[in-house]
């Protein structure tokens, strides 16, 4: 699938610097990837020095996908990217929520960090991780997103993107002191070998941080929507499923706006159904509430996890926390052991 928005025009800013090849293997063989160029490198191949497999560098953007991909997938990151074709804003109030979903994290964990952003979508996360210090974010997504992270980010001198398989990551073991994934492991086929396989690419005594969605309080929309979404809104033409979540959004933030957030006021005791969330979202733009419509709306796949499972994920790790975040999702942190798993 083709973005309908062209981003092939004239390059500006940062292109692939010549360190992202410290940091790059190839998905198939796991051997080094080197490349003939000095500094950086806008148009171009790398080339593996195991199997002499070839990849393509588009715009500043190397493509690390593994030589066979799994059908599913790349059609769940099509989906993707097209969505974030139709929603590429970007906030003040990201900055806010990154934090939120990846708490017990701050600002001054990230200083002089190499970090992995695993699923970077549009690169709404990118630049806020960019700019507390680290030493590099290397954000990867499986679609064309990759290309609309790249533009979102060009001007971060310390940010890279890569196109690749979060299950066949196209990077060498143990390189990164962090690594994240925001609302992506849900969406995979397995999310826990989606987890696995990102714990590989972090350091002994690294961290990492997931967030994803949670079955308690959910069971409305794991025996509700999930077959309305399966079966209809994820086939729908994008332009009636657009006009479906801008319809839908207009009743969200109506009701967080004059109802909940009235009410809570009054009456700070009582609970509503899905009041967290829905206070925590009152005062998000109309737009940013299509779009968390049309992301509940449009995938194919999504997964909504019980929290004994999202804690299993993390047995063997230290520093464990695992918490809930509006009441509706899980978020867990922790840290790699010095031993491997």
């Amino acid at each position: 699938m083709a973005l309908r928005r062209s981003l092939w025009g004239p390059p500006e800013g940062r292109i692939v610097d010549k360190r992202l090849l410290e940091y790059l293997a190839c998905p198939d063989c796991r051997g080094c990837v080197t490349a003939d160029f000095e500094g950086e490198l806008e148009q171009g191949e790398l080339h593996c020095l195991g199997c002499a497999r070839s990849f393509m560098v588009t715009h500043g953007v190397p493509d690390m996908r593994p030589f066979e991909e799994d059908a599913l997938r790349l059609r769940l990151a099509a989906e993707f990217a097209e969505q974030w074709q139709h929603y590429s804003e970007r906030r003040a109030l990201y900055q806010q929520q990154f934090f939120d979903w990846i708490d017990p994290v701050g600002p001054d964990f990230l200083v002089d960090k190499v970090v992995l952003d695993a699923g970077c979508g549009k690169g709404r996360h990118l630049s806020v991780a960019a700019a507390f210090g680290p030493n590099l974010v290397i954000g990867i997504d499986l679609g064309e997103a990759a290309y609309l992270a790249q533009e979102a980010s060009r001007e971060l001198m310390n940010v890279q993107v890569v196109r690749g398989d979060l299950l066949s990551l196209p990077f060498k073991p143990e390189v990164f002191d962090y690594a994240y994934s925001v609302g992506v492991l849900h969406h995979l086929p397995d999310p826990l070998a989606g987890f696995r396989s990102v714990l590989t690419a972090i350091k002994p005594q690294g961290h990492i941080s997931a967030w994803v969605y949670g079955y308690e309080n959910n069971q409305w929309i794991v025996h509700l929507l999930n077959p309305i979404r399966e079966n209809i809104t994820s086939r729908m033409p994008r332009r009636l499923l657009k006009w479906c979540s801008w319809f839908l959004a207009l009743i969200v933030v109506g009701a967080a706006r004059w109802v909940y957030e009235p009410w809570h006021k009054s009456f700070p005791t009582s609970r509503l159904f899905y009041q967290d969330y829905l206070l925590y979202i009152a005062n998000f733009p109309a737009k940013e509430v299509e779009t968390i419509v049309y992301d509940q709306l449009n995938p194919r796949v999504a997964h909504y996890i019980p929290r004994t499972t999202f804690e299993a994920w993390f047995q063997g790790l230290e520093e464990v926390s695992v918490n809930w975040h509006n009441q509706n999702s899980w978020r867990g942190f922790a840290r790699k052991p010095e031993t491997t798993l």
